[in-house]
C-alpha cells in the first residue's frame, strides 16, 4: 500500500488558548494561583500513514502575553512530565494500543503571536484498510494524555469519517464556470461520520514575460474556496447531498488577487483540482462555534470534546475535572477530483477578467 505523509498544523488563534490569555474578567490577576489548562488539538484522516497531535499549555504571567508567547518554554510541557496514549478500538470493543512519539517539524509559519519555525508534536502511525479504492474505518480512535506530576488525564475520542464518492461532476469532466452564473452544483454521497464539508478548486497556470517568449515561465496557481457546506445530520453513507456554489466569485477572486500586468501573458493548464474535505460532526460544532461572529456581540462559549479526570483516593475512584482542557479530537478525510477546464474558460472567459488574467489563451495539458 503506497503511505502518504501529511502534516496537520492548526494555529491556536481565536480558540481556548488566547480566551485564557486575554480574560475579559474584571478580577482576572496574573498573579493568581497557576491551574493547569491543557490545549491539544488533532484532526485524523484515514487516507494517512501518521497522524500528528498537537499538545500544549494556557499559561499566565506578569509579562506581555504576546513576548511569553515566543517562549517555547511558555507552552510546552517538558517531555518527561506527559504519557500519550492513543488507542484503537473496535465495534466489538476489542482495544489497541498504538505506538506514540514524538517529532520536531521545522515548517511553522514564522507568521503570527506564536514561536516558530520549530513545533513540537505528537505522532502514532495507523494504516487504515481500504477496499474498493476507499477507506471505511468502522472502529473509533480514543486519545489520552496524562500529565505525570499532576495526575491530571485529558482524554476524547472520535468516529472515524470514511470516504464518500462523487457523483457530479465526473473525473475528467470539463467544468465550465462563466462570470455570471450565480449558482451550480456538486452532488456527492454523503460520507459515514460526516457533518461538514469545505470545497476548493485548484487552477494551475503558466506565467511568463512576453519579452522572453513563451518556453521561459513560471508555474503558478489559484486556489478558489468555493465554500461549505453541512449537512442536515450526521452522514450514514446513503444519502447524497447538493452543494451549490456560485461560479463568479471565481472571476472576482482573480481581480482581486492577480495583478494586471501588461508585460505577461498567462496560461491555464487543462487540468483542474477540486477538492472536498469532510469533516465530523464535533469538527462542525468547532467550525460553526468559532467562525467570525456576524453581530455586535463577540461573546461565545469554548467548544471542545476534551474531557478532564484526577483519581481521587478519597473516593476511591475518578473525578470529572471542568475547564482544565479546550481544543479538540476530531476525524476528517478528503475526495480529491480532477476535472477539466473548459475551452470557453480558456479563450472566452478568462481572457475577459478585468485585468486580462490571459493574454494568450494557449489550451494547454
Amino acid at each position: 500500500m503506497k503511505k502518504r505523509h501529511f502534516i496537520l498544523f492548526v494555529t491556536l488563534v481565536g480558540t481556548g488558548l488566547l480566551a485564557l490569555l486575554a480574560s475579559c474578567d474584571k478580577e482576572f490577576n496574573p498573579r493568581d494561583k497557576y491551574k493547569d489548562v491543557t490545549i491539544v488539538y488533532c484532526l485524523v484522516n484515514p487516507v494517512d500513514t501518521f497522524h500528528y497531535v498537537r499538545i500544549h499549555k494556557a499559561f499566565l504571567g506578569p509579562e506581555d502575553v504576546l513576548v511569553m508567547a515566543q517562549n517555547p518554554d511558555s507552552s510546552l510541557y517538558p517531555v518527561e512530565d506527559l504519557d500519550v496514549r492513543v488507542f484503537e478500538v473496535a465495534l466489538g470493543g476489542s482495544s489497541t494500543k498504538l505506538k506514540v512519539d514524538t517529532i520536531t517539524i521545522l515548517s511553522k509559519d514564522t507568521l503570527g503571536y506564536f514561536y516558530a519555525p520549530k513545533q513540537r508534536m505528537y505522532r502514532f502511525e495507523k494504516i487504515f484498510a481500504k477496499s474498493d479504492e476507499a477507506y471505511r474505518p468502522e472502529g473509533i480512535i480514543k486519545i489520552e494524555v496524562e500529565n505525570k506530576k499532576t495526575g491530571k488525564i485529558v482524554y476524547a475520542e472520535t468516529s472515524l469519517v470514511n470516504s464518500f464518492s462523487v457523483k457530479s461532476p465526473q473525473k475528467g469532466y470539463p467544468l465550465n464556470l462563466r462570470p455570471d452564473q450565480f449558482s451550480s452544483k456538486f452532488e456527492w454521497s454523503n460520507a459515514k461520520n460526516g457533518r461538514i464539508y469545505d470545497v476548493f478548486y485548484t487552477m494551475r497556470y503558466r506565467e511568463g514575460r512576453e519579452k522572453d517568449g513563451y518556453n521561459v515561465y513560471t508555474k503558478k496557481s489559484l486556489v478558489w474556496h468555493m465554500g461549505s457546506h453541512s449537512a442536515g445530520k450526521v452522514g450514514d453513507g446513503t444519502t447524497a447531498e447538493n452543494f451549490l456554489y456560485n461560479p463568479g466569485a471565481f472571476y472576482a477572486q482573480i481581480v482581486r488577487e492577480i495583478s494586471s500586468d501588461e508585460s505577461l501573458w498567462r496560461s491555464p493548464y487543462k487540468e483542474v483540482e477540486v477538492a472536498i474535505w469532510c469533516g465530523s460532526e464535533d469538527l462542525y460544532y468547532y467550525h460553526n462555534i468559532n467562525k467570525p461572529s456576524s453581530g455586535i456581540s463577540q461573546e461565545r462559549p469554548e467548544y471542545t470534546n476534551l474531557k478532564t479526570k484526577i483519581y481521587s483516593e478519597e473516593l476511591g475512584a475518578y473525578q470529572e475535572l471542568e475547564y482544565e482542557a479546550f481544543g479538540l479530537f476530531s476525524s476528517r478525510i478528503v475526495q480529491y477530483i480532477s476535472l477539466n477546464i473548459s475551452e470557453d474558460m480558456v479563450m472566452k472567459h478568462l481572457p475577459a477578467t478585468e485585468r486580462q488574467f490571459i493574454k494568450r489563451a494557449v489550451y494547454e495539458d
